[in-house]
């Protein structure tokens, strides 16, 4: 009887422990022969049908997750030329992309929660690095990230993507303020940042980045770089609403900056 006893205990203790880490926000895959596990997690879901970035970091690895805004139980489709894609640096630093020729996989979401404010989905995929070294991810799973869709201490402020040195550079922390004379618009993924920088009345129209005013910046983890030459569009900008939308792609010494867009409210 007591051992029946311990044993009822143990398999009650096992039940919770279970539900503890079923029920907590995960982010985890099988990258080649390594398994990663997100200690950060976090996603931005556009609730007009646009479009949601997920992204799981830890102190060395990233991985980012873009889709448009599927029905529950739709395959989204990665791949070349698709609006769709996957990304995973690690932590050499090394960018594999579905975003390229040879890239693929897919994702599944299964579950969007307005009331909890969580997504929760599947994915598989094959990214290719720069020099076309492939790399494979098995068995995704995103459970129950918190998503923010709200704009409030500047962090999630919209939209920013563009490719750096080659490499798709989608980040989650989008900052845009207005400090008076420039509006300052960022993008952060770890130790790496772009910041582009318009004057606070631009109208819309395309100007050089050297032109007064206008600010091109990379910090590639190894410190701040200026644009020696490149272009600013802006496409709508709404000073009442706060609202300033364009493209963007400039050069500084040892970085190449292509193919950049943001749509972002600024404070």
């Amino acid at each position: 009887m007591k051992n029946l006893l311990i044993l009822f205990f143990a398999s009650l203790l096992l039940v919770g422990c279970e539900k503890i880490e079923t029920n907590a926000p995960a982010f985890q895959a099988n990258i080649a022969d390594d398994f990663f596990k997100a200690t950060i997690s976090e996603a931005n879901y556009i609730e007009n049908g646009a479009y949601f970035v997920l992204q799981g970091k830890n102190s060395s690895q990233i991985l980012t997750l873009r889709g448009n805004y599927p029905p529950e139980g739709v395959n989204l489709i990665f791949g070349e030329g698709s609006e769709n894609f996957a990304i995973y640096e690690d932590s050499n630093g090394i960018v594999y992309s579905t975003a390229v020729l040879g890239g693929e996989g897919s994702m599944k979401i299964n579950e969007i929660s307005t009331e909890e404010t969580t997504i929760t989905g599947e994915f598989n995929f094959k990214g290719i690095s720069i020099s076309l070294d492939t790399l494979s991810i098995t068995g995704g799973v995103f459970y129950k990230v918190p998503y923010g869709n709200e704009i409030d201490d500047g962090s999630n402020a919209g939209s920013f993507s563009t490719e750096l040195n080659g490499n798709v550079f989608v980040p989650l922390d989008v900052f845009a303020n207005n400090n008076g004379n420039t509006i300052l618009i960022k993008g952060i993924i770890n130790s790496e940042e772009i910041l582009i920088g318009v004057p606070n009345d631009v109208e819309g129209g395309t100007y050089d980045v050297l032109t007064g005013g206008f600010i091109a910046r990379v910090n590639d983890g190894s410190g701040n770089e200026d644009a020696i030459s490149g272009e600013i569009t802006i496409n709508i900008h709404n000073t009442i609403e706060k609202t300033i939308s364009g493209t963007f792609q400039f050069q500084t010494p040892t970085n190449t900056v292509n193919t950049g867009q943001f749509n972002v409210t600024y404070q």
